[in-house]
């Protein structure tokens, strides 16, 4: 499992360094924009870029959020069961989240496929092409699946741990 998990850990930090260079570049260029608003020449297509730019952020960051247990939780009912429970809850919870990543990772695969080969849909204004950002989609809950199963794994051998000894 050492070589697996330091290979989905070495795409989720590459997955990171994306979404923080997408973030670091929206937030620069949306300055540019309102400066230049601001000085009577409105850049065009900037709400365009700013969409497109969440979609690339949001998809990079979903997977370094699940490695760091950083997305919201709500543990007012699994809190109060007994650890063991709570541990098969993990399990079942990191498997769910898993089959739900890929299933979702596959049909925005599809997706992309059906558009770049078919009525390739665009932006309005720029006329930027959406089938790449459908493999993005794709690719950011594909890695998150991945994080997910990890953790899944991790929980299931922490919840048969007690019972080797």
């Amino acid at each position: 499992m050492g070589i697996v998990e330091k290979w989905i850990g070495f795409l989720t930090i590459i997955g990171r360094w994306i979404a923080i260079l997408t973030m670091t570049s929206m937030m620069v260029f949306t300055t540019y924009a309102v400066i230049s608003r601001n000085l009577g020449a409105p850049v065009v297509g900037d709400v365009e870029f700013m969409q497109l730019g969440m979609v690339v952020l949001i998809m990079f960051a979903l997977a370094y959020t699940q490695k760091r247990d950083a997305h919201i939780s709500i543990g007012l009912f699994v809190d109060r069961l007994p650890k063991k429970i709570q541990e098969f809850a993990d399990v079942i919870s990191y498997l769910s989240t898993f089959i739900i990543c890929l299933f979702i990772g596959w049909v925005s695969f599809n997706i992309g496929l059906n558009s770049m080969n078919g009525n390739v849909k665009t932006t309005d204004l720029l006329g930027i092409p959406h089938f790449p950002f459908r493999f993005i989609i794709a690719l950011g809950f594909m890695m998150w699946g991945l994080e997910a199963l990890l953790k899944s794994m991790r929980a299931f051998v922490t919840l048969f741990a007690g019972k080797e000894g």
